[in-house]
């Protein structure tokens, strides 16, 4: 007697369902690729300096070019109205975090620089013609005594200096407390 080979039968019927889901995967792949969506709030960037801070929103704006600190919920809500921004749906929590707003700059990175007497928080900003940028950063890394924000663009020159409200009042209550007690 002979030995046949062995021979192996494929039916057409039980490969569709394998079909099907190789095309469907195939889809799902293309759709996804094509329709990426950038997340509004990511991770925390950290790249040049030493503080991480959040990307909260960012876009197209036509104004001058001003840059704003934000310490609590209402001031939130003035900065983002007066700049008639429409803020995604972020939780601000003013008790943890610092928001920054840049209009026509875009922040690449933040740094504290201690300096005799201060402590300087360097923000290195791009500048970009009618963009804004919004970001939080965490209140304890930044809420410093004597802290003076300086925004710096690539040359190093700076294009504005702020001294936090918040400091500056309170300088004024340590003042009136001591005409008091006098």
């Amino acid at each position: 007697m002979k030995k046949r080979g062995k021979f192996f039968v494929v039916e057409a019927r039980r490969l569709i369902p394998l079909l099907f889901l190789l095309v469907l995967l195939i889809g799902l792949t293309v759709y996804d690729n094509f329709f990426r969506v950038e997340p509004t709030v990511g991770l925390p960037e950290e790249e040049h300096g030493n503080l991480a801070f959040t990307t909260t929103d960012w876009g197209l704006l036509t104004s001058p070019t001003a840059f704003n600190l934000v310490a609590d919920y209402d001031e939130w809500i003035r900065v983002s109205q007066e700049l008639g921004l429409t803020l995604p749906d972020y939780p601000f929590n003013a008790e943890k975090e610092l928001a920054v707003f840049a209009v026509n700059s875009e922040i690449q990175s933040m740094d504290v620089v201690p300096k005799f007497e201060e402590v300087e928080i360097k923000v290195l900003v791009e500048p970009k013609e009618n963009y804004y940028h919004v970001i939080t950063v965490d209140r304890q890394a930044v809420d410093l005594e004597d802290a003076v924000w300086k925004f710096v663009d690539n040359q190093d020159r700076v294009l504005s200096r702020i001294v936090p409200f918040w400091q500056t009042e309170q300088e004024n209550d340590d003042e009136e407390e001591e005409e008091v007690l006098k």
